[in-house]
């Protein structure tokens, strides 16, 4: 289903909900209302409507959604949900609504072999291929239109856009990609302390390799997890990497992990997760932010925001979106363009300056900083007009602070793959495959409080 509740593609496979037209507009209005009569802004990923249980994933600019009414499990169905996504983007390089709306007949027959009468069956890309006979429209072929726009978010990490199917041709050496992918959730007092953060990470793997070959991958050889008696040091003063807890793809080989950090695996062709971890210490913010209020008149008070990035000047983050939300008394906002952007010194004046936007209905203030390479430092200004006299309570309306952003090359918790070698690929001239590691840093719950 699109964002704009447009169902794209639709199977129904028991017959118990009837009406699948219906079915998607009721998700997709109960969906879009949900804040109006429930405290959270956005709704949970299940909920039961009139005897129907609805389980979806949003991704790529679409909804992945499932109805029953049956009691099934919910981490079930949304864990087959992701995989489901996962096999889109194995055979049709990328995961959006052109993408699937060019390749329907191809996703069809992938629905006809993942599911028999409701029941997942197989979501391995490579029995898949055995069952599969159309070749899917490649996303070089597509032009990117609605997922683009419609989808939220302040710049995504870049798309490996191939099919498994693309890649079978001989001759061609295969590739394996490794992605590092950790989102923050951090909340800051107005002084620019952290009070709580947690990182949510995940290693990443999509396998062009033909063969199956055997492959070696290794982490910090000082990563620590909770819980483990595996003979490294306890949480002290020479701790290295520490996670709180971690799991692992289902075919990995983890004999030497406790020795070495070493994981071996005959990876099948397709994405997949090869370890998700979360941690809760030694933290390293990417971007500090610190925030005050000040008088400027009796309906009139000035928001001062300071932002610094925090990384390697050698990083720059493609796009960072701020928004503070105001009171409901605010009556309008000026944005001055006479402070400095760069705290060390840098040129004065508008082009420097990030625009700021006032929604007045939904009374959030927006800005939206190009380019931020590390080390630098932004002021960021809004002259807020009221409608009733300035007061402590008042000024308890404003906030929090939140930021979106998409940090490339930048991993807070320090967890890196040290090498990936492939161990039983053949060496002829010209077969040696392409490896590649990326690492990014995306925002969870980026928060300031003010």
């Amino acid at each position: 289903m699109s964002l704009r509740g447009d169902t794209i593609i639709s199977r129904d496979f028991t017959g118990d909900v009837h009406k699948v037209k219906t079915t998607s507009e009721v998700f997709y209005t109960k969906a879009n209302r949900w804040d109006e009569a429930n405290a959270d802004e956005v709704a949970p990923p299940s909920f039961s409507v009139d005897g129907v249980q609805y389980l979806y994933i949003k991704t790529g600019g679409v909804y992945l959604l499932a109805t029953s009414r049956k009691n099934v499990s919910p981490a079930l169905v949304l864990e087959f949900l992701s995989r489901v996504a996962n096999i889109i983007k194995d055979y049709c390089g990328v995961l959006n609504e052109e993408s699937i709306r060019q390749n329907f007949v191809l996703l069809y027959e992938l629905l006809d072999e993942i599911i028999d009468y409701g029941v997942p069956q197989n979501t391995a890309t490579d029995v898949l291929k055995r069952y599969i006979l159309n070749r899917p429209i490649l996303p070089e072929h597509l032009p990117m239109k609605s997922s683009a726009v419609l989808a939220k978010g302040v710049g995504k990490a870049p798309v490996i856009s191939k099919s498994v199917l693309s890649r079978d041709t001989s001759g061609k050496k295969g590739e394996i990609f490794v992605d590092i992918v950790e989102k923050l959730s951090i909340t800051f007092n107005s002084s620019g302390y952290v009070q709580n953060s947690a990182i949510d990470g995940s290693i990443q793997v999509k396998s062009y390799l033909s063969g199956r070959p055997l492959v070696k991958i290794a982490l910090n050889e000082d990563l620590q997890i909770a819980g483990r008696s595996d003979g490294y040091n306890s949480y002290g003063s020479n701790y290295g990497v520490l996670l709180d807890d971690c799991n692992f793809y289902e075919h990995c080989n983890l004999d030497n992990f406790d020795i070495d950090r070493t994981i071996t695996l005959n990876p099948s062709q397709g994405e997949f997760a090869l370890m998700n971890y979360r941690t809760t210490r030694e933290i390293r913010p990417p971007f500090r932010v610190t925030t005050s209020l000040n008088d400027s008149g009796a309906f009139k008070v000035e928001l001062v925001m300071k932002i610094r990035a925090e990384f390697a000047q050698r990083i720059v983050a493609p796009a960072l979106s701020v928004s503070i939300p105001v009171p409901k008394s605010t009556v309008s906002i000026s944005f001055p363009t006479d402070n400095p952007r760069d705290g060390k010194g840098g040129k004065q004046g508008q082009a420097s300056q990030p625009v700021g936007t006032f929604l007045e209905r939904e009374k959030k203030i927006t800005w939206t900083l190009k380019k931020v390479q590390g080390g630098s430092e932004h002021i960021v200004v809004a002259r807020v007009s009221l409608n009733s006299q300035s007061s402590v309570s008042l000024k308890k309306e404003f906030g929090p602070v939140s930021l979106q952003f998409n940090l490339p090359l930048f991993n807070s918790s320090r967890l890196q793959v040290k090498y990936l070698q492939i161990l039983n690929q053949s060496a002829e001239k010209g077969q040696n495959p392409a490896r590649w590691i990326r690492y990014m840093t995306e925002s969870s719950s980026y928060i300031c409080r003010i």
